[in-house]
């Protein structure tokens, strides 16, 4: 294998993820781009790689720009979907004790840090499906609980809890992937 060849596959393996179609074309251009630096160099390739960087960086770097594949995207928000289920406290509980309802926090913080990290990694966009998927799985998961417990009660309060929190998901999948995109802009020169 070439060093050429060797530079390219560790960049196609860090823009895992990416849309099949914008991955290879980027990695043809870059090929491109490769063997003209090395032309241009008397066919050094160490000089030619010295310009684009590391490849693990290059390849992150393209997949920060063009994203995650639909299939990922839609994956990401499965998982957030399912992750969201059990932390709906109504699922488990039996006797009030701190159990279920300490359970369900802790399905709550780790679909809410799935969220964060979909939208910091993916995009606000895959972080708002993320997002509304969890909400779907949390709303969905009460109205089947709440409607096949015997003997459950629905207060309004337990209502509003229950939409604040999964509100707060929507919004955890956005506000970040938003908040990367801005401060990670271009940069004013003086």
């Amino acid at each position: 294998m070439t060093p050429q060849d060797e530079y390219l596959n560790q960049v196609r393996r860090a823009m895992a993820g990416m849309e099949p179609a914008v991955r290879d074309d980027i990695l043809r251009e870059l090929r491109s781009h490769v063997a003209e630096s090395m032309a241009a160099n008397g066919g050094n390739p160490t000089a030619a790689f010295s310009g684009l960087g590391p490849p693990r960086e290059v390849g992150r770097h393209y997949r920060a720009i063009y994203g995650y594949s639909r299939l990922y995207r839609a994956l990401f928000a499965f998982i957030a979907f399912f992750l969201a289920v059990p932390s709906i406290p109504v699922l488990v509980a039996g006797n009030e004790r701190i159990f279920p309802y300490g359970l369900s926090i802790v399905f709550l913080i780790v679909v809410a840090a799935w969220i964060v990290w979909v939208s910091v990694a993916a995009g606000s966009r895959a972080g708002l499906m993320a997002g509304i998927a969890a909400f779907a799985g949390r709303v969905l998961a009460f109205a089947i609980a709440a409607s096949t417990q015997p003997g459950a009660v629905v207060t309004a309060e337990g209502i509003e809890v229950l939409l604040a929190a999964s509100v707060a998901l929507v919004l955890l999948g956005w506000l970040p992937g938003t908040a990367k995109q801005t401060w990670s802009g271009p940069k004013a020169e003086l």
